[in-house]
């Protein structure tokens, strides 16, 4: 498995057009071969959102970014000049806890 990481810088008038744009681009990401799991947070109070992705292995991943639907969030970003910063991490372990 494999963890994907984006976080971006904004402000609470940037998450005016953003949340919009994520709530449907989510819905179509977690739908990619390989994506087991999408967590996205926001925190206006530190002006960032960040989007987790569990992928099923690297190749999915490397897939996904070949794909129009990254290009998609990509070109969205550079029109909007939101900066993001993506890193990735291979997973040694998991385990599902309980939420609530």
């Amino acid at each position: 498995m494999y963890l994907s990481i984006t976080t971006s810088k904004v402000t609470e008038e940037d998450l005016k057009i953003i949340k919009p744009f994520m709530d449907q681009f989510l819905l179509r990401l977690k739908k990619v071969p390989g994506v087991l799991a999408v967590y996205y947070s926001i925190r206006p109070d530190k002006g960032d959102e960040t989007t987790f992705i569990i992928w099923e292995s690297t190749e999915a991943i490397q897939a996904y970014r070949k794909e129009s639907l990254f290009k998609e969030a990509a070109d969205f970003e550079k029109a909007h000049g939101f900066a993001s910063t993506r890193d990735g991490y291979p997973l040694n372990f998991g385990a599902s806890l309980p939420v609530g």
